[in-house]
């Protein structure tokens, strides 16, 4: 009787040992196909997170570009040869060179104490400076400062309200001087940065109106 239990059990057995070495060789081929799914998953996402971060770099490097221009003088030779004529030569006097090769205007020379009107010697100045730029055809850029003192008298509050009106009111009647000067206003352009963009510790290097060529 036993040995018919045990004759009966083997073959049992047998089919259990099988069965379930399927299920667990099912088991492991599932998980590998998650881990393959989910791989190529991430590398998709690797792929499109890579694409981005270039596009990214490259609008960042295009705004640093232009960035660049702007406070750095054009990078167009021919403007660059222009820059010279207008910053070289015998100096004009109320004037210094700036660092991107154009024309600073004191403004102590050219305007009274919180006023934004030119003064005799500060028409004949930009009249002078004017000359210059009428050799050129490139555009015009002016930009006023002031030095980081808020404004403080009541009627020079009245009209400018603040260091950024005040650059801002400068800038523009240099701009309407170069105008009476011969310089073609669409060849103009007014800029104003009240204090925030200082040459210096000197205050009075501050308080400039700067005149340089630019696209």
């Amino acid at each position: 009787m036993n040995v018919v239990r045990s004759a009966l059990l083997i073959p049992l057995l047998a089919v259990m040992a099988l069965s379930g070495c399927h299920t667990r060789g099912d088991t492991k081929s599932v998980e590998q196909d998650e881990v393959t799914a989910e791989n190529e998953r991430l590398t998709g996402e690797v792929a499109r997170l890579k694409g981005e971060n270039d596009s990214l770099h490259a609008r960042l490097k295009n705004a640093e570009d232009e960035l660049a221009k702007a406070h750095n003088g054009p990078a167009n030779p021919s403007i660059g040869d222009e820059m010279k004529k207008l910053a070289d030569g015998e100096v004009i006097e109320g004037t210094s060179r700036t660092e991107r090769g154009g024309l600073a205007l004191n403004e102590d020379f050219a305007f009274a104490k919180g006023s934004a009107e030119l003064s005799a010697d500060g028409k004949k100045a930009v009249e002078k400076i004017a000359a210059r730029l009428n050799q050129s055809s490139s555009m015009v850029i002016v930009e006023g400062h002031t030095d980081k003192t808020p404004v403080s008298r009541a009627s020079t509050k009245e009209k400018y309200v603040d260091n950024w009106g005040l650059s801002g009111a400068r800038a523009a009647a240099v701009i309407r001087a170069l105008q009476a000067a011969g310089v073609e206003p669409k060849r103009l352009k007014g800029q104003f940065r009240g204090d925030q963009q200082p040459r210096g510790t000197d205050e009075a290097a501050n308080r400039r109106v700067e005149i340089y060529l630019g696209n």
